[in-house]
């Protein structure tokens, strides 16, 4: 299939059938993560894969998203922070070309994904999956087949309103942080301070108030 067509037809996938994912599928999904572009070309990936139904809901209790763990099988995408670009965070970029390979490829083979950044706190995750100081958790990238099909969501606007040449140039006029954007802000904060029993008892009224939801 041509790229720009796989680009078109790609689809973030938060309903999942319970059927597995092959290994072998799963295994060419992770190697076009592995054939991104990375930084200095280190390739200093680590992907972790999930599919132990247990760590997926002590993930939830943490904080994520709660339906990862309605996808039979999770990727999480880490890469080394010991870099010496720090100004343009170099390892998170090489991070997310994997990402957006594996999402791409994913959709060629028919798998469903979603790129989730709704995670607990990072360290909390280190703890959790044994994860060296220097490795960075990117990313989450629950995987399965599609439980229903997603229609085509138009771009917001044309790439001419979005180009601008030599210059920031925008029709629109340049905004602070929103009032309600830094209380959600606090609020996820303090949510993740709070003992993993509490967090396990509001994480319903988190999600309903406070994570956008997409039909």
């Amino acid at each position: 299939m041509d790229i720009l067509e796989i680009l078109g037809r790609r689809r973030s996938i938060r309903r999942f059938k319970p059927d597995p994912v092959p290994k072998d599928i799963l295994m060419k999904i992770l190697s076009a993560g592995q054939m991104a572009p990375s930084a200095c070309n280190k390739q200093n990936w680590k992907f972790i894969v999930i599919d132990d139904e247990t760590v997926m809901q002590t993930l939830t209790d943490m904080g994520a998203a709660i339906f990862i763990k309605k996808a039979p099988v999770g990727i999480l995408v880490l890469y080394d922070s010991r870099t010496q670009n720090i100004e343009y965070s170099d390892h998170i970029q090489s991070a997310a070309a994997a990402i957006q390979n594996m999402l791409l490829a994913a959709s060629e083979l028919g798998i469903g994904s979603c790129w989730v950044c709704h995670l607990p706190p990072k360290r909390q995750l280190r703890k959790l999956l044994d994860i060296p100081w220097y490795f960075d958790p990117i990313a989450y990238v629950p995987m399965g087949y599609p439980d229903s099909m997603i229609p085509n969501r138009p771009r917001k606007c044309g790439v001419d309103d979005l180009v601008s040449y030599n210059k920031f140039i925008s029709a629109e006029p340049l905004q602070r942080r929103s009032f309600k954007l830094i209380v959600r802000i606090i609020i996820i904060k303090v949510y993740y301070l709070l003992p993993l029993s509490i967090k396990k008892k509001l994480l319903p009224y988190i999600d309903k108030t406070y994570v956008t939801k997409f039909e």
